[in-house]
């Protein structure tokens, strides 16, 4: 993990300086606005609006099947310095897990149809598996911003399915890029590129697949 205070040395003795309120600011939002949470928030948004009866029942498997087990893959390999940290900064260290990942939540996708889990949220964890192949093949050349992908991912989704009510929810979306700027994790483009895969990617697999509320 990377050190919250920096060390200056003047005379003898070396002065502490600790980390900005601002550096602080961006590492809890990252925090709390990871893919991982992101995701359960749209299990829950997109539950939500399936109107099933067994809706909580499916939140409750989701999380188990889809949240739980990559979050637990991801930790492992930091645990075990496969990674630098839970987010993946490093490109060069993305590929595999994203790959692993990506075929994980293919057998959980087969899984939730066969047990006829509710369309919509069928439909949504199909948009999660493009996105993650997207960012998997992007990430093969070229960084981008898998948290800004998730923010407008969840952003969009929302407005989707609830209407313009939820249009401030985009809000998030500068929010945490200006986060993955400020840690120097991503660069204006790369935060600008997730934006635009994740609202795309929803968006457009809804419009198909006539599932738009709005």
């Amino acid at each position: 993990m990377e050190t919250d205070k920096k060390l200056y040395q003047q005379s003898a003795e070396p002065i502490v300086i600790p980390e900005g309120w601002r550096d602080r600011s961006a590492r809890i939002i990252s925090n709390v606005f990871s893919p991982p949470l992101i995701a359960l928030a749209c299990i829950v948004v997109t539950a939500h609006a399936a109107k099933a009866d067994s809706s909580l029942w499916w939140i409750f498997m989701f999380i188990a099947l889809l949240i739980i087990p990559p979050t637990l893959y991801i930790l492992s390999l930091v645990h075990s310095g496969a990674v630098s940290d839970f987010h993946l900064s490093r490109r060069e260290e993305r590929a595999k897990p994203l790959l692993v990942i990506f075929t994980y939540a293919s057998l959980v996708f087969v899984v939730t149809y066969l047990l006829n889990a509710p369309r919509l949220m069928i439909i949504v964890t199909g948009i999660a598996l493009i996105q993650i192949l997207l960012v998997f093949l992007i990430t093969l050349r070229w960084k981008i911003s898998g948290h800004c992908t998730s923010a407008a991912g969840l952003s969009f989704l929302a407005i989707a399915l609830y209407g313009e009510p939820m249009i401030p929810l985009t809000l998030i979306i500068p929010v945490v890029a200006w986060s993955r700027i400020r840690l120097g994790r991503h660069t204006l483009y790369q935060t600008i590129a997730g934006t635009f895969l994740g609202a795309a990617t929803v968006m457009g697999i809804l419009y198909i697949t006539g599932s738009l509320s709005v």
